[in-house]
């Protein structure tokens, strides 16, 4: 294929604008990366208490993409409510975000209500550095640092919360 009647300035102008759809997509699918501060997320939680995980610097916080619609969300609620309840006392926050539509923002209230858990949309935060789409349930688990130290994919099972949560819960 010939370029004849484009000048190469306007060659260079399509190579541009083609390099810049190609990692647009590549920017909205960036994941916080392990061991770095954890990006911000603030916003109000479904109790209308502020949200703020700088604000949460000396715990070890939970932040857990979920669905009201995922099985394996509704597997690992039970799970995460336990663990949340267990070790509050000891510097553990949890904090469940709701990725479904706005239009379902009920339903995901009703379900960290019945869980005791504390949440909001993701569509609903002011800043939200983790982004808003993965696969749920997804997990990132910051140290008291304020470091992301582990991110998961799926359900958090007992086996999860003994041998990843615990032992950040135990460093001080």
């Amino acid at each position: 294929m010939k370029c004849e009647g484009y000048t190469p300035r306007s060659r260079w102008a399509a190579r541009f604008l083609l390099s810049i759809l190609v990692t647009l997509p590549l920017q909205a699918l960036a994941v916080p990366e392990i061991d770095q501060p954890a990006p911000a997320l603030k916003g109000t939680l479904f109790s209308g208490e502020a949200l703020d995980l700088a604000a949460m610097r000396g715990k070890v916080v939970l932040v857990n993409f979920y669905s009201s619609y995922c099985k394996y969300c509704a597997y690992e609620i039970g799970n995460v409510e336990t663990i949340y309840e267990k070790h509050k006392a000891d510097g553990l926050e949890v904090v469940e975000l709701g990725v479904d539509d706005v239009d379902d923002r009920e339903r995901v209230e009703r379900m960290l209500r019945i869980y005791h858990l504390p949440g909001a949309m993701v569509d609903e935060l002011r800043e939200n550095g983790f982004g808003r789409r993965y696969p749920t349930p997804t997990a990132f688990l910051i140290d008291r640092n304020g470091i992301l130290r582990h991110k998961h994919w799926g359900a958090k099972t007992a086996d999860y919360f003994r041998e990843i949560l615990l032992p950040l819960l135990r460093e001080h």
